[in-house]
């Protein structure tokens, strides 16, 4: 781990020791793993020069048998003691005061190979945000043979937990091994109560990850007298909701929701069972009466059932709750059973009219279960006096994959294979259009023919007319391959010469259709530094056949990005490497910044089935933070084994998280449905929400420009132009509220703003 972190607190374990066995007992084998210990001696005199190498860059620390080092990675961190201990007097303070890479390194030991280690410790962290927090197993094994990722955020005294085996070393000789515990964020972080120990093989685990148990039921609560025989309950939709969490002690009776006209709001409903198992036969949604008798008919509104997902492979990050059981899917509205000591969230969404008048509305939501009594819960929506565009204003762009969803349901190629494969397309695509997500990855990206410079545009006009009708603003029209992978090393002369004779024939094409402002040529992913002369080739020959076609560059290294800047006009880096790529600096000569997530880095925000909703919402939040003009997601159908698996597939079987890789949820928003039908998941939900959010600042922002225009000043401009900064939400650093509530509080004040703003404008 020498170039990918940033603040590290450093166990290191050692040949300098005895070779271990297997004791009776166990013994702590960190030297000072309570920092009671003041620094007397230095630790790193008279270390060996290969041992020496896993401790490059530290100094004698504050602790006897303690290193530190905190200028890695152009950081700046410090290490003190703390009188706030989880026992004794004293604990290790590391404090970020610019993020980078320090931390600290205990005397080492080595270990014969088989060994069981089981590491524990307690963190307590303030602030630890815009980053990762992470053990990290190091040594002659390996750079990150084992790891475990750890909490970030505000917490008190915590203890983890990661038990390993030492792998195999040349001739069965012992191994040396190097523990890192690193945080990539901000903030300060307390270590305390170190303790390394080895373990008997008996107590081995599958996973050798110990994890406290959890319940598997709420703990019971007594009947009143006047139950219903279950319990209804609204949470925020930002919330996401177990089946195995207690219930509260009091709940929420009614809905209220705000939108501007032409979105979409989404409201959670809980229906619990302490009692006894309840069917629940059907949810009836009204119609919204409003202002003047005005009626927003329930045809407006939908539910579907939240469903859970199990995660059974440990990923590589943390996961508060560890394996278990996560909502995400949405099924459709239809009876369905809550089991007796346990919940099913109902996920509500509502379409406002682009035409309505501002104001309130009120309307209801009825539960009706089997043999008892119907729960009534009103529901109120507030109208702003502005409307959303259907064209959004953040670029979105996600590489729908036909040949996975042909593979999933087992289309074949006939043309009845065909035509079910083209609606299944369809409908997934519309589904995702729906959610400002644009399918452009590969929609378009080849037109048949070339032959003598001529291409059949056909089919790519009919796919276009259709997608960008429904909102699409961003489309790959081809690719330069990624030569690594196609075991290339250049571009040869042919495939530059037929590459820019389709470049330059579709460009033509699109520019007299009026659609080359949403095309982009997308060229060599994640290019490594050996490849930068071919990708500087490749650019210089797509701007010769098309001079105003946008090249594309997904890269993540900062002297890439600074390299290839006046090559490639959009830079498309992961939302958590925005600040390290240097990005900042390619804007400010004229390019464009892209945010995306992948499965790395594993920071937050991402959207991992196990992390918080909050990471979804706060991503196009991020967006416009950073000037971003638009964000691009790999995939949102990359089912893995689900789409290969023989026999019965989901809904019918089980459905495995991590499709790619130990990802859980990574690569999919989406499920596959019977009969080519989409399933929307409440990830995606709530990622719509995030975008609609970005329309309310573009919306202000735009005000703001008309305002300042027409010469007008005072406190509703000034309050506007706080507003779209996101202080109180994103703070320059990238770092982010989880509080669920901010968010919508936050766009209850843009939305005030706005409207304050519109009468503003209109005022002669």
């Amino acid at each position: 781990m020498r170039t990918r972190i940033s603040l590290i607190t450093l166990v290191g374990l050692s040949a300098l020791g005895t070779v271990l066995g297997l004791p009776a007992r166990s013994v702590n084998l960190c030297p000072n793993g309570s920092f009671e210990e003041p620094q007397k001696t230095n630790m790193l005199a008279g270390m060996d020069s290969t041992t020496r190498e896993f401790y490059d860059g530290t100094i004698q620390s504050p602790f006897e048998d303690w290193v530190f080092g905190g200028r890695w990675e152009k950081g700046d961190y410090t290490v003190g003691d703390s009188s706030e201990a989880h026992s004794g007097n004293h604990s290790c303070l590391i404090t970020c005061v610019k993020q980078g890479r320090g931390g600290i390194a205990a005397k080492p030991q080595s270990f014969k190979s088989g060994t069981i280690l089981k590491v524990s410790f307690w963190l307590k962290a303030r602030d630890a945000v815009g980053g990762r927090i992470f053990l990290n197993f190091e040594g002659s094994p390996g750079d990150g043979w084992a790891s475990k990722e750890l909490k970030t955020g505000t917490y008190e005294w915590t203890q983890f937990t990661r038990r390993v085996v030492v792998p195999g070393g040349q001739r069965g000789g012992p191994q040396t091994i190097a523990v890192f515990l690193y945080t990539t964020c901000e903030g300060s972080v307390r270590i305390d109560d170190f303790t390394i120990e080895t373990v008997d093989t008996n107590a081995a685990t599958d996973s050798l990850d110990e994890s406290p148990e959890r319940p598997r039921v709420p703990h019971p609560i007594a009947e009143t007298a006047d139950s219903a025989g279950y319990r209804v309950n609204v949470v925020s939709p930002l919330e996401k909701v177990f089946r195995e969490d207690d219930y509260s002690a009091q709940t929420r009776a009614a809905v209220a929701v705000s939108a501007a006209r032409n979105e979409y709001v989404s409201a959670q409903v809980v229906i619990e069972t302490p009692w006894r198992a309840v069917t629940v036969k059907e949810i009836r949604l009204s119609d919204l009466t409003g202002p003047g008798g005005t009626v927003i008919p329930a045809s407006a509104l939908k539910w579907e059932r939240v469903d859970y997902i199990r995660t059974t492979s440990t990923p590589p990050y943390y996961a508060e709750r560890g394996l278990g059981w996560y909502p995400d899917p949405l099924m459709p509205a239809g009876e369905f059973t809550v089991e007796q000591r346990s919940r099913t969230p109902v996920w509500i969404t509502l379409k406002t009219p682009k035409e309505c008048p501002p104001g309130r509305y009120s309307g209801t939501i009825t539960i009706v279960p089997d043999r008892l009594k119907p729960t009534v819960l009103p529901l109120n929506l507030t109208v702003w006096d502005f409307a959303l565009t259907d064209q959004a204003h953040l670029r979105t762009l996600t590489w729908l994959g036909g040949g996975l969803l042909r593979q999933f349901y087992g289309y074949d190629w006939s043309p009845e294979g065909n035509r079910e494969q083209d609606e299944a397309y369809r409908r997934y695509a519309e589904l995702l259009l729906d959610h400002r997500l644009g399918p452009g990855g590969e929609c378009a990206t080849l037109a048949p023919g070339g032959q003598n410079g001529k291409y059949d545009f056909t089919s790519v006009d009919n796919t276009l007319q259709w997608v960008t009708a429904k909102g699409m603003n961003a489309f790959i029209l081809g690719t330069a391959p990624n030569l690594g992978r196609e075991h290339k090393t250049t571009y040869g002369p042919e495939f530059i010469r037929d590459f820019s004779g389709m470049i330059r024939a579709y460009s033509d094409h699109l520019r007299d259709k009026g659609w080359l402002d949403m095309a982009y040529v997308y060229v060599y992913d994640e290019a490594p530094r050996s490849a930068w002369p071919e990708v500087k080739k490749i650019d210089r020959a797509i701007k010769d056949a098309a001079p105003d076609l946008r090249i594309l560059q997904c890269l993540n290294e900062p002297e890439g990005v600074k390299e290839l800047t006046g090559f490639a006009d959009v830079f498309d880096v992961y939302v958590a490497q925005y600040h390290k790529t240097g990005v900042a600096d390619s804007q400010a000569k004229g390019a464009e910044a892209w945010l995306a997530i992948c499965c790395y880095p594993m920071e937050h925000p991402n959207f991992f089935i196990e992390y918080p909703l909050v990471d979804l919402r706060v991503t196009p939040w991020l967006c416009w933070k950073y000037h971003a003009r638009g964000f691009e997601y790999w995939s949102p159908n990359s089912w893995g084994i689900n789409s290969s698996r023989k026999g019965e597939k989901w809904p019918a079987a089980s459905w495995t998280a991590n499709a790619f890789g130990r990802y859980n949820g990574d690569g999919y928003l989406v499920y596959p449905g019977p009969n080519g039908v989409p399933y929307s998941s409440i990830r995606l939900e709530t990622l719509r929400n995030g975008f609609e959010d970005y329309e309310y600042f573009w919306t202000l922002d735009e005000l703001a420009r008309r305002a300042e225009k027409a010469g007008k000043t005072g406190p509703l401009l000034d309050e506007a132009h706080r507003l779209l900064t996101l202080d109180d939400i994103v703070k320059a650093s990238g770092s982010f509220s989880t509080n669920t509530d901010a968010y919508p509080e936050y766009r209850q004040r843009v939305a005030a703003s706005i409207v304050a703003l519109k009468r503003l404008v209109e005022t002669n």
